[in-house]
């Protein structure tokens, strides 16, 4: 069965490439004769990280934030005319696959108008065009705040055959935009699924990190976030900042605990480069024992290394994800809606934090908590994450029904 993978973002998101992984593993094992191309925007960053064959996406556009508005419309027009055009048999890459499978994440979504969701939804339309069957593989969709976007989401998400979400409100974004497919099932988050690699770099790193030091060792993710629903955005920057800060000096004091900023994304840009907003963190303070980890792990040993740590305070999404499906007790800050979505899944709604209220106090009282109770909330995970696993394999049965169908036909 020859499968495509489409609309991967860059290998430098741990997160992304992370579920790519995850993907890749749960088809392998429910379709043993599974052929997997990867379609990605960056093709010569993404090939040394996926041991099947990568390719550049079809009509690729930039992402970076930096760029013109005048050529931010000029590709927003050109996709748009794709998105409105018929028979784009354009890639031989969708003549090969038997399915094509959007990849888990959570990119199908608009603040505004949008050319890199126009872009992804492209992708989708390339399939209709060839005449395959197009599975929407573990995401969050939305939200959708402008018009134009949510219309042509519609017209193309009304065609997919399978949709699997991540999370109820992502159902409810559906609805909103008046989507009526009704193929929808929700399912765990595809990344549970990812195996981890046992790394003697970071059995020697935890070595050295442990050496002459008692305490706890926390993991912490922090990102930059433009706060897109708040108007006061450099306000709430600074106090997501201050609340970091705070919370590491609070348990380096009360808990001789030693906090370690890790690095989730890496890029492909300065903004979603996680070690420069750790580093902003760590040199408003004076701190004695926390520091960045300032290495590119592949995920699977990154997942590894999380599962060394003792407590984990979370930004990314994926970086909770890996340290939960590890056991490790996690307190979450939500920036969109599927951080939250994920907790809710694993009954600790409790432990979930909204980035865009977020004060140092309340960082402190849920880290508190979190850690008084982190018997308890390991033991807790040990028991639900089996179930999660089960649920997060789910899309790559529904491709594998396909194949039979296939073998039958």
């Amino acid at each position: 069965m020859n499968i495509l993978i489409v609309n991967a973002h860059s290998s430098r998101n741990k997160g992304d490439a992370g579920i790519i992984l995850s993907m890749i593993d749960s088809i392998k094992k429910n379709v043993p004769n599974a052929n997997i191309k990867i379609k990605t925007r960056f093709p010569e960053i993404d090939k040394d990280t996926y041991d099947v064959l990568v390719r550049e996406c079809a009509c690729n556009i930039s992402v970076d934030p930096d760029e013109s508005k005048v050529t931010k419309i000029i590709s927003a027009l050109n996709m748009l005319r794709r998105l409105y055009s018929k028979n784009q048999k354009i890639d031989d890459d969708y003549k090969w696959a038997d399915v094509v499978v959007s990849c888990g994440g959570g990119f199908l979504l608009s603040h505004r108008f949008s050319p890199a969701l126009l872009q992804h939804l492209v992708q989708l339309k390339i399939a209709f065009d060839y005449d395959k069957p197009v599975v929407i593989y573990a995401q969050s969709i939305g939200p959708f705040y402008n018009n134009i976007m949510q219309k042509v989401s519609k017209r193309i998400l009304d065609r997919v055959d399978r949709i699997f979400i991540r999370e109820n409100i992502s159902q409810q974004w559906l609805e909103k935009i008046g989507c009526n497919n009704k193929n929808i099932v929700v399912v765990s988050d595809s990344a549970f699924c990812m195996n981890k690699q046992q790394s003697d770099y970071v059995d020697q790193l935890f070595l050295e990190l442990k050496a002459n030091h008692e305490g706890p060792i926390i993991g912490l993710t922090a990102r930059d976030w433009n706060f897109p629903e708040m108007e006061d955005k450099s306000q709430h920057r600074l106090r997501y900042v201050e609340s970091m800060q705070k919370v590491i000096l609070h348990f380096e004091e009360k808990y001789n605990a030693k906090l370690l900023l890790m690095p989730q994304v890496l890029g492909p840009n300065n903004f979603n480069d996680d070690r420069i907003i750790s580093r902003e963190i760590l040199a408003g303070i004076n701190s004695k024992f926390s520091q960045l980890i300032n290495y590119d792990f592949n995920p699977r040993e990154l997942k590894y290394f999380y599962s060394k740590l003792d407590m984990f305070i979370g930004t990314r999404m994926h970086s909770n994800i890996f340290a939960l499906s590890s056991y490790v007790p996690t307190v979450a800050i939500n920036y969109e809606h599927k951080t939250r979505g994920i907790m809710e899944l694993l009954e600790l709604e409790n432990y979930v934090l909204e980035i865009n209220h977020i004060t140092s106090s309340d960082l402190i009282s849920v880290a508190e908590q979190c850690w008084k109770n982190r018997d308890s909330l390991k033991n807790k995970l040990q028991r639900q994450i089996p179930q999660v696993l089960n649920s997060a394999e789910t899309p790559a049965k529904y491709i594998a029904s396909l194949n039979k169908n296939l073998v039958h036909s």
